[in-house]
């Protein structure tokens, strides 16, 4: 263990020496910086109610409960629900810091991490082409401690670019150009998400992956994505992993 580590510190300093230009330096302190939150992440990973104590402290006091969502739900859950919220303005809002690990792990299942709902994951550090940092994702699925998810990006596609690029250029009308972008059957393009600041924004379906819920950012607030682009996604994950079986064949 203590040799690992002094291998470890010896080559950190090694890179930090080779920053040498600005772009260098930036990378080179969102690199530190992972380290410090993965550090952090592992060490907390032994603390079972770690997780649960920043979603009663920070999360549910960000996530209003609509009186649809109230409806919906079983009796249990609205048992939950008037247990830990009060009513007003014709939606429930979260109101007991005391709120039992039980009913925590209810509200998180069935209302703060369901299928759709759009929360602030820490990707970690990216290598070359790979996704990381901050960013909104949509949930899939989930596995109680694990979320199956899709990050959610405001960068433009490469694809998008050149698409636009050419009918600019007068390569291609308006319509192929919409026609193209259409067809893009990897990406998904979402110009509204629900609770957040409306701007466009992008998915790519190979993008998806499972990620613990202790790269939550618990203190951020909680989306939620309309049926017509779950339905879209959907569709889209059909048709990109169709398309990837046709050729392996």
């Amino acid at each position: 263990m203590k040799e690992s580590y002094i291998k470890c510190l010896k080559r950190l300093r090694q890179f930090r020496k080779s920053l040498s230009k600005t772009e260098d330096e930036k990378r080179g302190k969102l690199y530190f910086n992972w380290i410090k939150n993965k550090t952090d992440k592992v060490e907390k990973e032994k603390d079972e109610e770690y997780i649960y104590r920043n979603i009663s402290k920070y999360t549910l006091k960000n996530y209003v409960i609509n009186q649809y969502t109230y409806n919906k739900s079983n009796q249990i859950l609205k048992s939950v629900i008037k247990s830990n919220y009060i009513f007003k303005d014709n939606k429930y809002i979260f109101n007991n810091q005391e709120i039992s690990i039980e009913d925590t792990k209810l509200l998180m299942k069935y209302v703060l991490f369901k299928r759709g709902n759009v929360i602030w994951i820490d990707f970690g550090f990216n290598i070359g082409n790979e996704f990381g940092g901050m960013h909104p994702a949509v949930i899939l699925k989930n596995f109680e401690k694990d979320l199956f998810v899709l990050p959610i990006s405001s960068k433009k596609p490469i694809e998008y670019i050149r698409i636009e690029k050419e009918f600019e250029q007068g390569k291609i009308t308006l319509e192929e150009s919409k026609k193209q972008k259409k067809e893009l059957t990897e990406i998904i393009e979402l110009d509204k998400i629900n609770g957040f600041k409306k701007m466009l924004r992008w998915a790519r379906i190979t993008r998806m992956k499972k990620v613990s819920i202790l790269r939550l950012n618990f203190f951020e607030t909680i989306g939620t994505l309309d049926g017509k682009y779950m339905d879209n996604i959907s569709k889209k994950i059909c048709l990109e992993f169709n398309n990837a079986n046709k050729l392996t064949r």
